[in-house]
């Protein structure tokens, strides 16, 4: 329950140059590249418990810092910083964790269905959160991360309560021979499909959840003038995309099923590079209502994604793989952050013409590195 996630570019940029905004994101991002796959190796050596709680007690350092610090760059750094740690020491991890779960108690086979529930509850929860996050942040902006230590120390708790799956203690192979069993997978024609497939849905994806905010402001500042403060509609919106993504999330693999992972992947990128496009060239208030589109490319692929990935690993390689699929997501998208921020000048993110320039910029990108994805060979992959 991230109630940051509709305030967080609008707190950022309320004392801080966009430059220095989009800088700051390249840290989290490039924070992640760092500690993805040694975290996924810690998790397959040390557990998968101690694993999340460092997650829970980073994301709570995080929050905190966040919430007491002025707008300075180099506090926020260091709280991107943290952000970081919880964010690698969770991906990965909780997918393993939960699979090996279901497999102590031999209910593997229900996972991709369970999945699906898992990730409807998870964009439900996260919606909830952000309703309360823009509520809150439309008196402080700083109360979204408030809101969220006050939400992750349950978490903790929990987390501190988890037994360790019996599957999972296993001698693991030093980290060179871990990364070369890694690589080997990637020889299978529809892991490596799916790994290219993720890494490009990442980045996409995360371009209408980076700058959305923007273009609310840009909205507010001029004649369209919105009737709602800028945090609140944020997190309104924000709770919607949750909602909307909840709801197909829950239908996602029955859909698989029907039409086949394939159809729906290309359904997911499509639905993307569109959402990007029309941000990119039309300003109007009406447009954002299709933000609550944002969510659906993720939602309608994860869990059967996961389904079809997680059975396909041997258990002493699973986090480590799941890490590295995590981490070259993040860090491709850390250099798209990198390279937007080239052609800025403006100090703030509230005019049109920027924002334009970001999103359509994304758009020719997008279509651009979308191609390989549709020339590589994904055979037996789902096909209906």
């Amino acid at each position: 329950m991230m109630a940051w996630l509709p305030i967080f570019f609008m707190y950022f940029n309320e004392g801080l140059e966009l430059k220095e905004v989009l800088l700051l994101e390249a840290i989290y991002y490039f924070g992640v590249f760092i500690l993805e796959v040694p975290s996924g190796y810690f998790s397959d050596v040390i557990g998968r418990r101690k694993t999340l709680i460092i997650s829970a007690v980073s994301f709570a350092a995080s929050y905190l810092l966040f919430t007491l610090a002025h707008p300075q760059f180099g506090m926020f750094a260091i709280a991107q910083v943290l952000l970081a740690f919880g964010f690698s020491f969770m991906s990965g991890t909780n997918t393993a964790f939960y699979y090996e779960s279901l497999q102590e108690q031999g209910l593997e086979a229900e996972f991709a269905h369970r999945e699906g529930k898992v990730q409807s509850y998870l964009r439900y929860a996260g919606g909830v959160a952000a309703l309360i996050g823009g509520l809150v942040g439309s008196f402080q902006l700083k109360y979204g991360f408030a809101v969220s230590f006050l939400f992750v120390i349950p978490a903790l708790l929990i987390t501190l309560r988890f037994k360790e799956p019996r599957s999972s203690n296993k001698k693991i192979a030093l980290p060179i021979e871990q990364l070369k069993s890694i690589i080997g997978y990637l020889k299978v024609n529809e892991l490596r499909w799916l790994f290219v497939y993720y890494i490009l849905v990442y980045v996409l994806a995360h371009i209408p959840y980076e700058f959305y905010q923007p273009y609310l402001l840009v909205l507010e500042k001029n004649d369209f003038s919105l009737p709602l403060n800028a945090a609140l509609y944020s997190g309104i919106l924000f709770a919607g995309t949750r909602f909307f993504g909840a709801f197909t999330a829950a239908k996602s693999i029955s859909l698989a099923e029907k039409y086949g992972l394939k159809k729906l992947c290309y359904t997911s990128i499509f639905i993307q590079l569109a959402l990007i496009g029309i941000l990119g060239f039309i300003l109007h208030p009406a447009i954002i209502l299709l933000i609550l589109l944002r969510s659906v490319s993720m939602s309608l692929t994860a869990a059967p994604v996961n389904a079809e990935i997680t059975p396909r690993l041997k258990k002493e390689h699973r986090a480590t793989y799941l890490s590295i699929q995590s981490l070259l997501s993040r860090f491709s998208f850390s250099m798209t952050l990198l390279l937007l921020a080239i052609p800025i000048n403006s100090q703030i993110v509230n005019d049109w013409e920027t924002v334009s320039m970001i999103f359509r910029y994304s758009l020719y990108a997008g279509i651009v590195i979308t191609i390989p994805l549709f020339l590589m060979n994904s055979s037996g992959l789902f096909e209906k």
